[in-house]
């Protein structure tokens, strides 16, 4: 699978591509519009990003939005963590920025936490998010040439962010454990996506079969008629009932029916999980084997 991740920053790509390497997952960026963050939440502007990059590539599309959280500044920077102080600061001007603000508080009210927010959006409107968060306390002066962003002020214990290592972090912080509740939420999606075309690659009839099929239905009676009503639940239930008893039945379309025979034939079909086996003009066949007690006996494939 190949994920379109919405960022500039290719330490968050190299962070995503290695939790995400033992789904078989690739991470890549694109030459993106940048979004407006309008959202009120961390979660809110993550599916901004992930919406806009999945319309604009036809990719599922991946996108974070995360910051840092401070009680001493009543919540600030917060979603705006990345524009704090104003355009075209460096990281190294926000932190200062930080500390400015943070000066004459005392450790015990310097607590605060990083929060990523993670969601990946699909072409077919499929949606999954995750989200967490790492506590810590703000330090007195930047520490250590790992990470970025604020983490040179972010203390875990006696070392900031920007001590650890690649792993350590990955183990501990808002990112990593955000991206593992991420990857748990992918891979089951992934498990859902496989049954599906597992379950209707068992159900898919061969041309074999079909023909089959055909030629069983010609000594049978038409006996679901579909007129202006459409695909009713009375109709449905009609099918129901005789699948349920045939296994193989024939309907037919009217002139007064909203839908052609084709599309009316594959509703029918959708909703009672059977299979078209042929349509002909206004004449439909579907077929749907009962398990329990099958009257027709399919060739092989």
């Amino acid at each position: 699978m190949i994920l379109i991740m919405a960022t500039h920053n290719q330490k968050k790509l190299r962070e995503m591509q290695r939790i995400l390497q033992p789904l078989a997952v690739t991470v890549r960026t694109a030459d993106l519009p940048e979004v407006e963050e309008t959202g009120a939440t961390f979660a809110e502007n993550a599916y901004l990003k992930a919406f806009s990059a999945c319309r604009e590539t036809g990719l599922p599309a991946v996108a974070d939005d995360s910051g840092i959280v401070i009680d001493a500044l009543n919540g600030a920077p917060g979603i705006y963590s990345a524009r704090y102080g104003g355009e075209g600061l460096t990281d190294e001007d926000r932190v200062q920025k930080v500390l400015e603000n943070m000066q004459g508080v005392p450790e015990e009210q310097r607590t605060a936490r990083f929060v990523c927010s993670i969601c990946c959006v699909f072409p077919d409107g499929t949606v999954l998010r995750a989200e967490d968060s790492c506590e810590g306390i703000i330090g007195y002066r930047p520490i250590g040439e790992n990470g970025f962003g604020y983490d040179p002020i972010f203390m875990r214990g006696e070392r900031s962010f920007a001590q650890f290592s690649d792993e350590e972090k990955d183990a501990v912080s808002h990112r990593g454990k955000a991206l593992r509740k991420f990857y748990e939420e992918l891979k089951a999606h992934q498990t859902i996506q496989e049954t599906t075309q597992t379950e209707e690659a068992k159900t898919m009839l061969t041309s074999k079969q079909r023909a089959y099929l055909k030629g069983e239905a010609n000594s049978l009676s038409t006996i679901l008629i579909v007129g202006k009503g459409g695909v009713s639940d009375d109709v449905i239930q009609q099918a129901e009932d005789a699948l349920r008893k045939r296994e193989l039945i024939k309907g037919k379309v009217l002139e007064t029916a909203p839908k052609v025979s084709r599309d009316t034939a594959e509703e029918v079909a959708e909703r009672t999980g059977a299979e078209v086996v042929q349509v002909i003009g206004n004449k439909f066949i579907l077929y749907r084997e009962n398990s329990k007690d099958p009257i027709y006996t399919l060739p092989k494939a």
